[in-house]
């Protein structure tokens, strides 16, 4: 292999991300699926889309360690490695908060709390889903643009994409600390002595895992809008 072969290196990193981009996104679609099936208490379905989730992580896992053993300081890249690398852990994060959610979502019975809540606890559970989903949709579309168009050096009409993305991305995310905000507060708000804790810590859980995915999904616009202003 000569310098040049080594430091610009075969496969665009940009395509191997994109190919980890797709195991997340996979992840994020089975994320009200596994919501209706834990509310419906369809036990078969859920243990079904639990287990592909499991699966999808762990593909999404290979193909993070695949690109970080194939990053070399040496490698000539159009962005800053270190924003690069932490791009991927927030997009790997994705996976990992879907995850998180189905493990939750079948440790035990799934139970509501809607009797000692001031807020239709289910619908502002879906719609928390509902906002993490979309701000992970937007990022996983801007990216995915990215490559196809081989933009990688994130300039001129790029860049302004970018930031748009990142803005709507941003308004998601805010809206589900709102539903999770509303969320939260219901469950420690929770006295009844036949509610048991056990029932609370899964539902704080479930709540945090759906929101960290709109967290992360925000994160990954960040460095987005990062790389693109080197």
């Amino acid at each position: 292999m000569n310098i040049m072969s080594k430091l610009i290196g075969g496969t665009s990193p940009f395509e191997t991300l994109k190919e980890h981009l797709d195991k997340a996104m996979e992840c994020v679609e089975l994320v009200i699926p596994l919501l209706e099936a834990a509310l419906e208490g369809n036990e078969e379905q859920l243990e079904k889309l639990s287990k592909q989730a499991f699966m999808l992580e762990s593909e999404a896992d290979k193909i993070k360690l695949g690109l970080r053993d194939n990053l070399p300081k040496t490698r000539m890249l159009p962005v800053d490695r270190i924003d690069l690398l932490a791009y991927l852990k927030e997009q790997d994060n994705i996976a990992d908060k879907v995850e998180d959610l189905a493990l939750m979502l079948t440790v035990r019975p799934f139970k509501l709390p809607e009797d000692h809540c001031l807020i239709n606890f289910r619908e502002s559970l879906l719609s928390l889903a509902a906002e993490s989903v979309e701000a992970a949709e937007e990022v996983a579309e801007i990216f995915t643009k990215i490559v196809t168009h081989k933009k990688a050096a994130f300039t001129g009409k790029i860049a302004s994409e970018i930031r748009d993305a990142a803005s709507k991305v941003g308004k998601h995310e805010r809206k589900a600390d709102e539903h999770q905000f509303h969320l939260i507060r219901c469950i420690l708000s929770i006295e009844d002595p036949s509610w048991n804790f056990a029932e609370s810590y899964t539902l704080l859980a479930v709540v945090q895992s759906l929101s960290k995915l709109a967290n992360h999904a925000e994160s990954m616009s960040d460095y987005l809008r990062l790389m693109a202003a080197d």
